[in-house]
């Protein structure tokens, strides 16, 4: 399996931001990878402070950046190993710059806080852009986050897209000795038609004979062809739920996950996965960090 070459972590001096700092510090060790940190002066709001000041300070910019500097060096002296990471100081409109920094950088993996600077449960909004958006793998970090991950959760919907998460996740539990579990969620077919009523058709043999079958498809699907990850010895689930989101969400909560690795495009089950409402509900409820993984990554 291909090992991460560059990360690159945002930066908002938040508390959900020094979990990610760390997380990235120690995934670059693991990997022998390249980190640097990007911080976003978003653009209006300098301009909006240029104007208040007036003409009273014509070097209100290099200021805001020495002090934005001196800021970084504190934060990151409080973290293990982070006080080397170079720092990108940008001022720009948030989202545009970290893409940005992404393309420049090349990274492959982008470490961000999961709720940044907003308000609430749930991922912030910058950090839900670049789980959706981002051309490279997202990990959002849940505030308090330490250490490795332990038990990890896949979500499988048997496209290529969820297999390119089922090798990340595999990577990760490698790497930090986690426990992965593979889910499939589906609508029973019986119901979809019938407004949750079930057809004459749906007996309980055939229940049982649709069930099996997806296990050992989702089995088959999840068989490493890798050596180096057939010790992980994926456990897998097949569950029913009409919301594929809340599944994946109820799931983590109940098995005590702190991550859930979900692929960016996908068919079936997780159509739209971080373009629609399932996405919204695992970004906004999901009770540990996320792992989003686009195509080819």
């Amino acid at each position: 399996m291909d090992t991460l070459r560059s990360i690159l972590v945002g930066i908002d001096f938040t508390s959900a931001c020094k979990a990610a700092l760390a997380e990235a510090v120690r995934i670059s060790k693991w990997n022998q990878a390249p980190i640097c940190a990007v911080h976003v002066i978003e653009s209006l709001v300098l301009s909006d402070l240029e104007e208040a000041v007036g003409g009273h300070d014509p070097n209100f910019r290099e200021t805001v950046l020495a002090d934005t500097r001196a800021a970084w060096r504190e934060f990151a002296g409080g973290i293990s190993g982070a006080a080397n990471v170079p720092i990108d100081l940008r001022i720009a409109q948030p989202a545009e710059g970290i893409a940005a920094a992404i393309a420049e950088y090349k990274a492959d993996l982008v470490v961000m806080g999961v709720r940044g600077t907003s308000e609430g449960e749930g991922a912030g909004t910058l950090a839900t852009h670049a789980a959706r958006y981002a051309s490279c793998q997202t990990l959002l970090v849940q505030p308090g986050h330490a250490g490795g991950f332990r038990r990890i959760v896949v979500a499988v919907d048997f496209s290529e897209p969820s297999r390119h998460a089922l090798e990340t996740a595999m990577r990760v539990a490698v790497q930090d000795g986690a426990e992965v579990h593979a889910i499939h969620i589906y609508n029973p077919p019986w119901f979809r038609l019938h407004y949750r009523s079930s057809t004459p058709q749906a007996t309980s043999d055939y229940r049982k004979q649709f069930l099996d079958g997806l296990g050992r498809r989702l089995e088959q699907f999840c068989d490493p062809g890798d050596p180096e990850v057939q010790w992980v010895a994926p456990k897998f689930h097949v569950i029913d739920h009409r919301s594929h989101g809340e599944g994946i969400v109820e799931f983590a909560l109940a098995h005590q996950a702190d991550l859930v690795v979900l692929g960016t495009r996908g068919h079936t089950n997780l159509r739209d996965l971080l373009l629609g409402s399932t996405a919204e509900r695992v970004l906004r409820s999901a009770p540990c960090s996320i792992l989003a993984v686009p195509p080819n990554c």
